[in-house]
């Protein structure tokens, strides 16, 4: 399945397994083939705050992709910097699902900056219902648009 997924052109799939049985992996393999056959080459990565480091560490060791780490300071300081879409400054960016859905501005920069593939780890914990819309989920819904 993995071949068929990675294989494609803009894959959109679900990973759902049980804890600990390598979805991260997965989505790594899927995300390093893409990179390396010219599929993609714009990636951002959204998880949990608690989880940056450890997808940081599992892309660079298992797969030798370097990501940037998006943090409110690195945005602020790429826009003193002067640059209009701080997204855009990097090719592969892993940021805190929260900075993004919670701050407008910010919100703002991803959602016009161009990406091959987004990554959101730990999607299940985005809600939807009809009296409510988490402010995650409503991002993620702009950024699969």
């Amino acid at each position: 399945m993995l071949v068929n997924v990675a294989n494609r052109h803009a894959p959109r799939v679900l990973l759902a397994d049980e804890v600990g049985l390598g979805k991260t992996i997965e989505a790594g393999m899927i995300l390093h083939h893409q990179l390396h056959t010219g599929k993609a080459s714009r990636v951002l990565i959204l998880v949990p705050d608690s989880l940056i480091h450890q997808w940081l560490v599992e892309m660079l060791r298992r797969f030798n992709l370097s990501f940037s780490i998006f943090d409110q300071e690195r945005i602020d300081s790429l826009l003193d910097e002067k640059y209009s879409s701080p997204f855009e400054s990097e090719q592969k960016i892993l940021c805190p699902l929260s900075l993004v859905s919670h701050a407008t501005e910010t919100q703002q920069h991803v959602l016009s900056a161009t990406w091959d593939i987004v990554i959101v780890d730990e999607a299940h914990h985005l809600t939807w219902s009809k009296q409510k819309v988490s402010p995650e989920y409503q991002c993620v819904e702009q950024l699969a648009q």
